[in-house]
């Protein structure tokens, strides 16, 4: 039974495993420390890019492998413990060649195949994790504990960050060590959050697994979206994001390539994606809770308009000077949260027996968009970051206007309500 101190309980739970994990991710930022780490290694902007999409890729596969499954697991907290634990132990592995003193394209590849596996079990987990929130937690809670991850980890991650800027700044280490002892902290971070979900309450476990063939549970997702007005809204709000959103990953190496930036300002840049993890944490969960998911997703959509723009302006003219970057860095991190909307929207919208089938589709359009990192990557090394920011931030904008007839929070509330009775 799902009694208000099991609620309790399940909020401060997940809260704290998400808060460690957040913090611990800090470390292995696509944008911040691994973007410099490549660069460092092979001067590839390609490779950054490659690197974001292994990241989606792997992550999209890992929610379609589990997802027909979903409903066949008795013990939720359980199976995410399991698979937490291998996840949070991998970056140790990525790390290796670096303590070893190799350099090159070797730790690199080692690392992304590594990063590939990660954020596989990243998937693995995401969708059971989802499906235990919506059964454990109320639907504003749900939202709000989301934010709170974000701004308890942001605010862990300014503590671990201090740590992180010295790191990527001190002459007294190598790149290679530099780098191995990022990569390795990450892991240290992360694994608390294992404990964390012990503590879950699933309130109403399976007694009887459902049966459920996987080839049936994917040729039936044409049949839901094509009856769920409000899934096809949110798909193609979702599509023109994922390109707008790719290039915010450049923009603390286009910051490096751009101004002339001594060691330490490079490594505040980073520091500068944290605190805007911290806010957009606090405000976009508060505005979720306050407003709904709509309001969410369109505050990040404006949000990343108004970064590239101010990244295009700084490529334009150099002279409006670190403060300027320093600046849009943050409000970029800020709107990266924007996963709070989309995946709570998802929810949402579905009813129970639904809900990691809605999930599901939301992952599959994003599978062909997952190749943009290595296309913005391309595109930066043949024309340059501008014309990737300005491609990005046409594609915010159309988020932007399809993300309008998305529905308010009174709506869907209404709409479960009506369908209770």
């Amino acid at each position: 039974m799902n009694t208000e101190n099991n609620q309790k309980r399940n909020y401060w739970a997940m809260s704290l495993e998400g808060t460690f994990f957040v913090a611990g991710i800090t470390f292995l930022a696509t944008g911040g420390p691994i973007a410099l780490f490549i660069d460092s290694m092979t001067g590839s902007i390609a490779l950054v890019g490659l690197a974001a999409t292994v990241q989606t890729l792997l992550m999209f596969l890992g929610q379609l492998s589990i997802a027909p499954y979903v409903r066949t697991i008795r013990v939720l907290p359980q199976f995410l413990f399991k698979h937490m634990v291998v996840q949070r132990c991998l970056p140790f592995l990525m790390a290796i060649p670096l303590f070893l003193g190799i350099t090159g394209y070797l730790p690199v590849a080692v690392f992304l195949v590594m990063s590939g596996i990660f954020w596989f079990y990243d998937g693995v987990i995401t969708v059971p994790w989802g499906e235990l929130s919506a059964r454990a937690l109320k639907p504003e809670m749900r939202a709000h504990m989301m934010g709170m991850q974000v701004a308890i980890g942001g605010v862990a991650a300014l503590v671990t960050g201090l740590l992180l800027a010295w790191l990527l700044a001190t002459p007294l280490l190598t790149d290679n060590y530099r780098f191995a002892v990022i990569i390795a902290l990450s892991a240290v971070v992360m694994l608390p959050s294992v404990i964390a979900i012990r503590f879950v309450r699933d309130p109403s476990p399976i007694g009887e697994p459902e049966k459920q063939e996987v080839l049936q549970y994917y040729v039936s997702i044409p049949a839901v979206v094509k009856e769920s007005k409000l899934l096809q809204q949110a798909l193609l709000a979702r599509i023109p994001a994922y390109i707008g959103f790719s290039s915010i990953t450049f923009i603390v190496v286009f910051g490096v390539y751009t101004l002339d930036l001594s060691g330490a300002m490079v490594s505040w840049l980073v520091y500068a994606n944290i605190v805007g993890g911290l806010i957009g944490g606090i405000s976009l969960g508060e505005i979720s809770r306050r407003f709904g998911n709509k309001a969410t997703i369109i505050s990040c959509n404006i949000g990343v308009c108004i970064a590239l723009a101010m990244a295009v302006s700084l490529g334009i003219f150099p002279g409006l000077g670190y403060v300027w970057l320093f600046a849009t860095c943050i409000l970029g991190s800020i709107c990266m949260s924007n996963w709070i909307g989309y995946f709570n929207y998802y929810l949402d919208i579905a009813d129970k027996e639904r809900r990691s089938v809605f999930q599901v589709i939301g992952t599959c359009i994003g599978i062909p968009f997952s190749f943009v990192g290595v296309a913005m990557g391309g595109a930066i090394d043949r024309w340059g970051f501008v014309t990737a920011f300005a491609i990005g931030g046409f594609f915010a904008l159309a988020a932007t206007l399809l993300s309008l007839p998305l529905k308010s929070k009174s709506f869907i509330k209404a709409m479960h309500e009506s369908s209770a009775k």
